[in-house]
């Protein structure tokens, strides 16, 4: 197996540096192997983050290399490894604990009909509590066991937290349809389209309807044979708290976690809720918005955010294998 070493020296008695390279290491899921070195396993993209924080190091005035190695012996490896599991583990260990007091705020909450005050402070400390999590997730090379604790912790919290607010729509009574029926169909929404409609097209095209066309009318002008998305009233649409994308993957039983992962990027867009907060939504929906201002016309909008959302829907599904190599 591959790992990067860092090696680094920092020249100055000013504490702040110091902490600094620490923050630096602990932000790329770095760890101390040995007395100013630090490791992390091999890939293209985490060699770009040591290669970062040597050039961050050395502006501080310090000296750092990095170096790849290929370890031979299994009995080093392991012990690798164990290192980083025992990180993982203490983190996720914290977390679930944080989880578990969480859940018993939400279900006194519940007990004693929680105001909607206390509900949005409860609310807005799940989506804290989510992020740790995601951020943990991020740096879990070696998938570490306790993740799925952890997940099913905040699930839990997800599910009871949503019953203690008020109802906003019937996303749950959505029919569930086979894509089987759904084959070589016209598909409409409205025109000037932006994320939801990019990603919910893309959706379509590829994984439920491959031979799918599209039409952009103005919404008095939708025709009536066509499969209506995204357009108020129509059964793919937004429902509750659901966009049209969510829509679509629950009426589909599109069960996949990249896709799963774009539908809280398109969410957090379309709906502005934070709700899961993706660092991702951001710069995904400045690029949209620039290639739909730049192009004025939905098809080339359409084609252009396709190969955006294949990439990064390839991305996502690689990611968790890249982490095991």
């Amino acid at each position: 197996m591959k790992w990067l070493f860092l090696v680094s020296q920092v020249r100055t008695s000013n504490s702040r540096e110091r902490v600094k390279v620490w923050r630096l290491t602990k932000k790329v899921g770095a760890l101390l192997y040995r007395n100013s070195v630090y490791v992390l396993p091999y890939s293209k993209e985490r060699m770009e983050d040591f290669q970062w924080l040597c050039q961050e190091i050395r502006d501080s005035k310090g000296d750092a290399s990095v170096f790849i190695s290929e370890s031979q012996n299994a009995a080093e490896n392991r012990s690798l490894v164990r290192l980083f599991q025992e990180s993982r583990t203490t983190g996720y260990a914290a977390l679930i604990k944080s989880a578990d007091n969480l859940l018993d705020r939400v279900q006194r909450a519940e007990y004693l009909s929680a105001s909607p005050s206390l509900i949005k402070e409860i609310d807005k400390a799940y989506n804290s509590l989510l992020e740790t999590f995601r951020e943990a997730q991020r740096l879990d090379f070696f998938n570490n066991t306790l993740a799925k604790v952890a997940k099913s912790g905040i699930d839990k919290i997800h599910s009871e937290l949503a019953a203690l607010k008020p109802s906003s729509g019937r996303e749950d009574a959505l029919p569930i349809h086979s894509r089987k029926k759904f084959r070589k169909k016209i598909w409409v929404t409205r025109e000037h389209i932006h994320i939801d409609r990019v990603c919910s097209s893309w959706l379509i095209r590829r994984f439920i309807d491959q031979k799918a066309k599209f039409i952009f009318a103005p919404e008095t002008k939708m025709p009536k044979t066509a499969i209506q998305f995204d357009v108020m009233g129509a059964e793919f649409g937004h429902h509750g708290d659901h966009c049209t994308f969510e829509t679509l993957l629950k009426s589909f039983q599109l069960k996949d976690r990249a896709l799963n992962e774009i539908a809280e990027i398109v969410h957090d867009i379309d709906l502005k809720d934070q709700k899961f907060k993706r660092p991702e939504a951001p710069g995904i929906d400045a690029i949209i918005r620039s290639v739909s201002d730049f192009k004025g016309d939905d098809r080339k909008t359409m084609e252009i955010g396709s190969v955006i959302l294949d990439a990064l829907y390839q991305r996502l599904s690689s990611e968790k294998k890249s982490n095991k190599d």
